[in-house]
């Protein structure tokens, strides 16, 4: 005879015996909708009260300020570059090479580059005084 004792598959072991109870996998179902629903309402409901908090507590927009209905405008493109650019330059040079008022009221004008530099070039830059207490 073998060592080993081959012993009888236990009733318990093996495959279910009965069904699914309907009423309550039913009850189930409808436990898992009611919770659902129920959390949709919550959170429509806490989303409501927050959007009027929001309200209540946003700065309120003065009658004064422009509020613009419609697109935005477009955007500031250049159609023409090079163009624009030279333009640009030649209103500089215009500027640097030419006298003009700075500040009437003051006295400012303005000299062309050129003079300015042969200005500087004859009587040089002014010099900072010297500190009191010390010959020059």
């Amino acid at each position: 005879m073998s060592d080993i004792e081959h012993s009888r598959p236990s009733a318990d072991v093996g495959y279910e015996t009965t069904d699914v109870n309907p009423k309550t996998l039913l009850a189930w179902v409808a436990g898992l909708a009611a919770m659902i629903i129920l959390s949709i309402v919550a959170a429509w409901v806490i989303f409501d009260v927050l959007a009027g908090y929001a309200q209540r507590a946003d700065p309120k927009i003065s009658p004064l300020a422009a509020t613009e209905k419609g697109p935005p405008p477009d955007p500031k493109l250049i159609p023409d570059e090079p163009h624009d650019l030279s333009a640009v330059r030649e209103q500089e040079e215009h500027v640097l090479d030419s006298y003009g008022w700075i500040d009437k009221g003051r006295g400012l004008i303005r000299i062309p580059i050129a003079r300015a530099m042969e200005l500087v070039a004859k009587e040089g830059l002014p010099g900072r005084p010297p500190p009191s207490g010390q010959a020059p």
